[in-house]
């Protein structure tokens, strides 16, 4: 496991950031009906996420992670560079792609993850001809697909309740 306390805040891991992720944290909002169910946690979950600044999926999904923390403060984020946890990444998942969002209770039992994209684009974009699937990553890079990971993340924030 990775040592916690060495994680960045995702107020640490802005301090980089591009006028153009700030942007793209101003646009993230959260759906009326997701806010109502993400109010009902009433348990810590503490999710340890792996981006880096430059990826374009890393910078759709964590402002989506940092908006769930803001409505309800029992999502805990730990966010760690990808560079120089790759072997952490490879021997826990098989891989060491990002964005990764491990997810895990209070006590760190492990609810699920979250890799790059939402699992329903995934299956849209792997059974697409290559224009398409350059027109659904365009268009989840423009937030088009946000709904989709609200209700990723909340699937595995709600899968042991």
């Amino acid at each position: 496991m990775v040592d916690l306390n060495e994680a960045l805040s995702y107020e640490k891991y802005m301090e980089s950031a591009t006028k153009e992720h700030l942007d793209i944290y101003d646009k993230t909002l959260i759906s009326d009906q997701n806010i109502v169910k993400l109010k009902e946690l009433d348990e810590t979950i503490n999710v340890i996420a792996f981006s880096e600044g430059y990826c374009p999926d890393c910078n759709v999904s964590l402002p989506m992670l940092k908006r769930f923390q803001e409505i309800n403060s029992n999502v805990a984020i730990y966010i760690f560079k990808r560079v120089g946890n790759e072997k952490f990444l490879e021997e826990n998942l098989g891989e060491a792609r990002i964005p990764t969002f491990m997810f895990f209770d209070k006590d760190m039992k492990a609810l699920g993850v979250y890799v790059e994209f939402p699992e329903e684009l995934k299956a849209k974009v792997i059974s697409a001809k290559i224009d398409d699937k350059r027109r659904f990553i365009e268009d989840y890079r423009e937030g088009k697909y946000n709904i989709l990971v609200e209700e990723e993340f909340l699937n595995i924030i709600f899968s042991n309740r």
